[in-house]
Parts: C-alpha cells; structure tokens; sequence
C-alpha cells in the first residue's frame, strides 16, 4: 500500500505521490499482520517480496500444518515462485506451499490467452449486471529471463472480462485479460480464481483499519527509520 507523505525524505511512488510504500503480510484467518516491511515510495512493489514471505511463515505458530500463498502481480517475482515451489526449501516450512498469484501480463502470455479457442471459455463465479466474466487454462511456459523453464510446469488460469452491451472500458477496449499463476491443479478454475481474489476484501481491510483508524497512515516526522517505527507500533 502506498502512504501518502510531504515529509522532507518521502519519494514519489509510481502514482506520482510522495510517501512510502511499505509490504505486508497478512494471515487471512486470524487477520493478524505476520511480517512487515517499510519501503520508500520509489521501491518497486516487486523488489525482493521473497523476504517479507520468509518472514510471514516463520511467525505462524508449529500448530500450523497445511500452508497457503497468495499475492497480486507484485509477487509474481521468481524467487518468491521459486521458494514456494521447493518443498525441500531449507529456510521455511517444509512441504507444500500452495499458492495463486496475479501473473504480469507479458505479451506472450497474452498471445497465449487470445489462442485459446472460443469453446473453452467458461463463466464462473455469480452473474455480474454489467460483464462477462469467464476463465480457461492456458498452456504457457513462461520465456522471460526473471523466470525458469523446468520440468515442473505451473497451471496459468486466464480470465476473460466483457461488457454486457457493445460498450467500451475507460481504457477504450472491449475486453480485459488477466491471468493466475499457481500449483494448485486439483482445483477447478472458478475455486481457484474465487480463493484467489478473498485476498483483496483482506488486505484492503487491514490497510483501512491500519491507516485510518490506528493512525499509520500519518507519518510523525521527517526520518525514515522513526516512520517504520510508528507504522511497526500500528500493526502490532
């Protein structure tokens, strides 16, 4: 999340704004912060989100058995995927992690999305007034350098948004795609995508409530290190 700032070291996000732009990590079912991490605003949300994972997973108390990950496409970052993949990872929990993230829309990926045939579509989740929601399993390897070929391929759930009525986004197209990466293959794709969105409605609450209502959304001074200080003493 980004926190709006005019102090004097506050630099400008990628929205334009001055502030910082701390990460978080948020245990969906006790709605407790698990890990932390204060950032300039200028700091891409994608730079190193495999260190604030380590530590989220090193919190959860031993009675914890069975673990799960998901992010938006600040996560979808290879080390991060990577850790998650290896059950055998030396410095977390061992086993399984299952996750789902948002994928960055590369344009291969997106020529892999508008190759997928018409009668592949399906709609999922509950009826929406105004768009046409459907989704499909692609195949996909990703190429890019920031991330691996092997032999143990990720599933990649395509989403597909469309106006009811011939009308246009503000973007001025007539379809959105998005698409989720994830190891999870046992799910069906509307689960998956369902599960996968809950994590807006909990992380969107817990920014709220730690903004606006325990005060770390101002910033008390012009130092970096007194500002994690204050947004450390909200969330705990």
């Amino acid at each position: 999340t980004i926190i709006e700032s005019h102090k004097e070291q506050a630099l400008r996000s990628y929205e334009g704004e001055r502030g910082y732009q701390p990460m978080l990590a948020v245990w969906a079912e006790m709605d407790v912060v698990l890990a932390d991490e204060f950032r300039d605003g200028n700091v891409p949300a994608m730079m190193a989100p495999l260190t604030v994972a380590k530590r989220a997973f090193a919190a959860l108390p031993h009675t914890v058995q069975t673990y799960y990950f998901r992010g938006d496409s600040a996560c979808h970052e290879s080390n991060l995927v990577d850790w998650l993949r290896d059950e055998q990872r030396g410095d977390g929990p061992q086993g399984s992690i299952g996750f789902a993230i948002s994928a960055r829309m590369s344009n291969a990926l997106h020529q892999a999305i508008l190759q997928v045939p018409e009668g592949q579509w399906e709609v999922y989740g509950e009826p929406h007034p105004q768009e046409i929601r459907e989704c499909a399993e692609i195949d996909f390897v990703p190429g890019e350098k920031s991330e691996h070929k092997d032999t143990q391929p990720l599933r990649y759930v395509a989403i597909r948004i469309r106006p009811r009525q011939e009308a246009l986004f503000r973007d001025g197209s007539n379809v959105k795609h998005f698409a989720i990466v994830s190891n999870l293959w046992e799910w069906k794709p509307g689960r998956l995508i369902q599960w996968h969105r809950e994590k807006a409605g909990t992380i969107e609450g817990v920014h709220d409530v730690v903004k606006n209502e325990l005060a770390g959304g101002v910033m008390p001074c012009k130092y970096f290190g007194a500002n994690a200080a204050w947004l450390r003493l909200a969330i705990t």
